[in-house]
């Protein structure tokens, strides 16, 4: 198989192409001209990757002749969007939206085009509660921040787009670590609690004149994390799979059994050897002014307040879901990274 890929070079696409790199005949990744090097210190011991200069943002996608993507490509990951709970709209709409929408301009004039693969997010289920399935979209949620919104502007507009190939969606939940090593690359998620948790001494002035620390807690709330080797070997399957007989099909890429917000907590602490007294509280405008002392985003508030069961259904079944290993069995791994790198100053 013949592979169109954007987002090589973000924290997925790592850990994702040396799969891909093995199992698909060739591999033509878009990569904007200021991450070539980055790119090529990548990928360059790959004899099946041509990396090919472009830009998602702009309309003709590639620079240059596109006359061998046309007739060659067989099947497109597109894995390229702007990830920031804090991000503009401006900024987000762009990349998330409009880029989309020009890998698909792209993906129609590709002849022999058989399956395109986007990668959306969990997010796109708003502030849902309750049960949110992989057939799942159209919920009347809202959305807190600009990176939820496009996003799932972008999932609508790949559903609805008119063309002879079949659509895979795969909605990660919150990316951490690897399971086995603990790596991460960006503080997204849990890794604001574990930053602060990893520089308590020096935000303990600021909090010692509370009786407690104050979370918004729902007993039943849990955090629907994945580890980055995870949805890389699961993303890597369904592009290896065979084709789906649906027009559409959709995985939610979570962990199997995500861990409740209030476990991963005391977790946390323990792991971080913290003590303090945590009070459960509702969702409350004074949590957000908590948030910002903490420095978490309050986007994640939602997580923590709102019990949602992300079903996974289909990524049990086609992409090997129930065979990984769950939080339960390598938080260890991602705790005891965190701890060193986030105090080394990440």
């Amino acid at each position: 198989m013949k592979l169109f890929i954007t987002g090589s070079t973000g924290y997925l696409g790592k850990e994702l192409i040396p799969l891909l790199a093995k199992s698909q005949d060739h591999l033509y990744l878009l990569v904007r001209k200021n991450s070539l090097q980055k790119a090529r210190a990548l990928y360059s011991q790959y004899d099946n990757i041509t990396l090919v200069k472009g830009d998602l943002t702009e309309p003709d996608l590639i620079e240059g002749s596109v006359l061998e993507f046309l007739e060659n490509v067989e099947s497109i990951l597109h894995m390229g969007a702007f990830y920031d709970l804090k991000g503009d709209h401006p900024t987000c709409y762009m990349q998330n939206v409009l880029g989309t929408l020009n890998v698909l301009f792209f993906a129609k004039l590709c002849k022999k085009l058989k399956t395109f693969h986007y990668v959306s997010t969990i997010a796109v289920s708003g502030d849902h509660g309750g049960e949110f399935n992989e057939d799942d979209f159209y919920a009347s949620q809202n959305f807190s921040n600009p990176y939820s919104s496009t996003k799932y502007e972008a999932e609508r507009i790949v559903r609805n787009v008119k063309g002879d190939f079949k659509i895979k969606i795969y909605r990660p939940g919150i990316i951490i670590g690897h399971s086995e090593t603990g790596e991460f690359e960006k503080i997204d998620g849990p890794y604001y609690f574990w930053e602060r948790m990893a520089k308590f001494k020096s935000v303990a002035p600021a909090i010692t004149h509370l009786p407690f620390l104050p979370l918004p807690l729902n007993s039943k709330a849990t955090l629907p994390v994945v580890s980055v080797d995870h949805v890389a070997k699961m993303i890597a399957l369904g592009v290896a799979g065979e084709e789906s007989e649906e027009k559409i099909k959709c995985y939610q890429l979570v962990d199997r059994e995500a861990p409740k917000v209030e476990e991963l907590i005391y977790r946390s602490l323990a792991a971080f050897n913290i003590q303090t007294k945590i009070v459960s509280m509702d969702n409350h405008p004074l949590i957000e002014k908590s948030f910002d002392l903490l420095g978490i985003p309050s986007e994640i508030i939602h997580y923590m307040t709102t019990p949602v069961n992300y079903g996974n259904k289909n990524a049990k079944k086609d992409l090997g879901l129930k065979e990984l290993s769950s939080f339960d069995t390598y938080h260890e791994a991602i705790f005891k990274k965190a701890k060193k790198l986030l105090r080394e100053g990440k």
